[in-house]
This record gives C-alpha cells, sequence and structure tokens, in this order.
C-alpha cells in the first residue's frame, strides 16, 4: 500500500511540473517577442497596428491557436485569440495596446525602434506603454495552450489599437461592434506594477483598480484689437490670463474612494512614521486642509490621487508686441475622479472662470465616468494570493493612476479591469513613459510574465 501511495503521489508531482511552463525557455521567448514588437513602428497619430497584429497572428496560426483580427479603420487593428476552458464560469480578458505615442527621435540617445538590450535594460519606444504588457498577456495565452491547462473559463487575448488617443479605433469599437469577441467577467489591463529599489528587489506590488478621466477643455476669449499703445477694457489677453488664472487656483474638493483609501491605508502600515502620520490624518473623520497640503508636500502624485486636477498646459495669444489682438486661447488639462459629472464640472469650471466673455469648449470625452473595481473580487485576490506566495511579506496595494487608460471603457461597460504591469525603478516610476529614451528592465519584465501565468491560473484553472 505505502509504494502504491508513494507511487501516486510522484505521479502527480510529475503532473504538477509538467503543467508549469518551462520558465527560462518562456522567459527568453517572451523577451524575443517583445523585441520584435517594438521593432515594428506603431506611432499614433497614424498607429499602423495592423503591423503587430499580423505579427502575432502569424504566431499564433504556428500554435494553432484562432485568432482575428478586426480594423476600425484601413491599418487601426486589434487582434484577438483565445483558449478555451469548459465554460463553467465567464472569460477573462488579458489586454494591453499596440499603439505608442510618437518620437521626436532627435530627442532620443538610440534609435527607439531599434529593440536594444543593452545591461539588462531594453530601450525602445513601447517597452514599458505598453508592448511588455501585450507581450506578457501574449505569452500567458501561448503557456496555457501549450501545458493544456485545464480551464474554467476562456482565456482571451486582446492587442488593441488606438488607446494613446483615447481608444475610439480601439476598445470602444471592440465594445460597440464585437463586444461577443471580448466579453468577460474581469479584464487584467496595463497601469499597475511592481517597485524595486537599487539592489532590485521589490519593495511593493500596485494593482491598479481605479483611474482619473481626461475631461481637457479649450477656452476662447475675444475682443477688440488695437494698438499696443491704448488700453483696451476687452483685450483677449487679459480677459484670458485672468480666467486662466482663477482656475489655476482652484482647488477641487479632495475625495476618497474605496481604492485610494486602501491605499493610503495599506501605505500608512509600510511607510516611515512621519509619512505614515500624513497617511492616516487624511484617513481620519475630519482631515484638514492643512493635511492635505502635507500630502501635497510628500508627493504632487498623491496630491492628484485625491481630487480632480486642474492643470493649464497651453496659452496662445497675439503676434506682434505691440498688437492687441482680436483673440486668445487657452488649453486646460483636466483629469476627473472616476465618479466625476462631467457637466457638472463644466458649469462649476465656468462660474470660477467669472469671465462670461471666455468660451468654454469640453474636448471630445472618451473616456467614459466609471466605478472603480471592486476589491473583493476573485482577481484582486488572486494578485495577493499570487504575490504572497511567490513574494512574501512584500506589500499589495490597490492604487488609482492619475493617467487614463482603456480600462475605464471596461468598467463602464460592466467588465471589472485590473491593471499591473512590469515594475519600474523606485528612483524613475515613469521609466521613460511618453517621454524620451524609454526603457524596461528585463529581469522585472520576465518577473512580471510568471506572475502574469500563476494570477491567470489562479483565476480561470479548474481545481
Amino acid at each position: 500500500m505505502s509504494l502504491r501511495i508513494a507511487t501516486a503521489c510522484l505521479t502527480f508531482a510529475c503532473i504538477g511540473a509538467a503543467g508549469q511552463p518551462d520558465w527560462p525557455a518562456a522567459k527568453q521567448e517572451a523577451l524575443q517577442t517583445l523585441v520584435d514588437l517594438v521593432k515594428l513602428d506603431t506611432s499614433q497619430p497614424e498607429g499602423n497596428e495592423i503591423l503587430a497584429a499580423r505579427y502575432l497572428k502569424q504566431r499564433l496560426d504556428a500554435e494553432g491557436i484562432p485568432s482575428e483580427i478586426f480594423e476600425a479603420e484601413p491599418g487601426r487593428a486589434s487582434i484577438v485569440a483565445r483558449v478555451k476552458g469548459n465554460g463553467s464560469k465567464r472569460p477573462l480578458l488579458l489586454l494591453g495596446h499596440l499603439d505608442v505615442v510618437a518620437v521626436e527621435r532627435e530627442e532620443w540617445s538610440f534609435d527607439p525602434f531599434a529593440g536594444e538590450v543593452k545591461d539588462g535594460i531594453l530601450y525602445a519606444r513601447g517597452a514599458s506603454d505598453d508592448k511588455g504588457v501585450v507581450t506578457g498577456s501574449f505569452q500567458v495565452l501561448l503557456e496555457l495552450h501549450r501545458q493544456k491547462t485545464p480551464l474554467d473559463r476562456d482565456v482571451i487575448f486582446l492587442g488593441v489599437a488606438d488607446e494613446e488617443a483615447g481608444g475610439v479605433k480601439g476598445i470602444t469599437f471592440m465594445l460597440e461592434s464585437h463586444r461577443d469577441k471580448i466579453d468577460a467577467e474581469f479584464a487584467i489591463n496595463e497601469a499597475g506594477k511592481g517597485v524595486f529599489g537599487r539592489d532590485l528587489s521589490y519593495s511593493r506590488f500596485e494593482i491598479q483598480t481605479a483611474e482619473k478621466t481626461p475631461r481637457r477643455i479649450n477656452l476662447k476669449a475675444v475682443g477688440t484689437s488695437g494698438h499696443g499703445s491704448i488700453p483696451l477694457k476687452d483685450n483677449p489677453v487679459g480677459t484670458l490670463a485672468r480666467a486662466v488664472g482663477r482656475l489655476f487656483d482652484h482647488e477641487m474638493p479632495p475625495r476618497l474612494n474605496e481604492t485610494t483609501r486602501e491605499y493610503f491605508g495599506r501605505l500608512a502600515e509600510i511607510s516611515e512614521p512621519g509619512k505614515a502620520e500624513v497617511f492616516r490624518a487624511i484617513l481620519a473623520e475630519s482631515p484638514t486642509a492643512e493635511d492635505y497640503e502635507r500630502l501635497r508636500e510628500l508627493s504632487p502624485v498623491y496630491h492628484s490621487m485625491v481630487r480632480t486636477s486642474i492643470v493649464p498646459t497651453i496659452l496662445q495669444g497675439g503676434y506682434l508686441k505691440n498688437v492687441i489682438p482680436s483673440e486668445a486661447r487657452a488649453t486646460v488639462d483636466i483629469r476627473a475622479l472616476p465618479d466625476e459629472d462631467p457637466e457638472r464640472l463644466f458649469s462649476l469650471l465656468k462660474r470660477t472662470m467669472g469671465e462670461p466673455a471666455v468660451d468654454l469648449v469640453p474636448h471630445p470625452q472618451t473616456r467614459p465616468s466609471h466605478d472603480p473595481s471592486a476589491l473583493d473580487t476573485k482577481v484582486f485576490l488572486a494578485f495577493e494570493k499570487v504575490l504572497g506566495r511567490l513574494y512574501p511579506g512584500i506589500p499589495v496595494l490597490p492604487t488609482m493612476s492619475t493617467g487614463a487608460t482603456d480600462s475605464a471603457q471596461l468598467r463602464d461597460a460592466g467588465i471589472p479591469s485590473y491593471g499591473f504591469g512590469p515594475a519600474r525603478p523606485e528612483w524613475d516610476l515613469a521609466s521613460g513613459i511618453h517621454g524620451r529614451n524609454e526603457y524596461l528592465h528585463v529581469k522585472a519584465f520576465e518577473d512580471y510574465v510568471e506572475i502574469l501565468w500563476n494570477v491567470a491560473v489562479e483565476i480561470a484553472g479548474a481545481p
């Protein structure tokens, strides 16, 4: 009997080992896929995501995984593939965007589309935003297929177009025209991350469960043109300057949601006493303006996380030093808390400016208002469980990003979305994203692929 039991245990152990990917090989393959993808120029405004979609489809065809390409317009392509489960639970969607922001090549220290790996770092446009996430999701799909992992849910891969321009030709198009291809109970997207120090060890992991939404506006003041030597009361430059100044000085009231309340609460538990005191103060029943000012002093990111932000970014007016122009214009970048009502917000801003001669024109709204994703779902608990197992003792925090992603449309469509991507260094959390010399640490990327696979199995795997 003992021999039979021992033999059975050995058999099950071998089955379990066989169900795990060959991680050194899988990580090397994922890195090569990422290098291949960043060499494809899919930068906005053209996008041309069809280049990446065709590359991924060719790879999927070779694996025997069915896939489809959907074009909102010629060249603006998204790709969908699926590994089937037994259907007892609704699908899990893994996604990332194929487009990248434009490049000013003269500002870069290297070719942004060469995909150079040097000293453990990949340098390329899209390495961090967002082809690393695309590749991680893609590799997870390949490994689930290869390992024949038993699944209760279908796992869907989506490489989506047009995220950097708001998603109209990407996630919005897919939800409106091909919802059945990507419909899921949960989604895992970009925006969360691990954070590591100089010794490359992790200090925390952040799972994005909420995000602010862009609510940009244009302002226009019109007045009488004339000679600069004769002051005019309706000078549009002066009128606009007063309006912009009042918006700049106006601070929206701070508000916490489930995500930010939990974020600052968990941050207080792992921070030094002085910082922890600030975090606990804003979580108290009646925090003061001074408490929030201390939060701003710790980080402008924290300040932005607790309120709708109003940031003037462009001023245009006049063409000669001695001529009063007939009009002046400005653009204000507003990032609203997830549930902020746009119409109420714009009415408030108009009153705040106090300048009837200044027209306020909202930009087209591509990201809808939405509720944050809950913290008690299968997905968030899976991240906590997997990260606790792989990196015991490292805290896991829900977070709200101040930038926007396709998760806004997914959440608005009833698909709770959670953001997680490769880790970034504590001293440079932006890692060149949207700027020059974008980069990604290879070890962080490889760790991410393994974490994401384990999380996907935890959520979708059959017992």
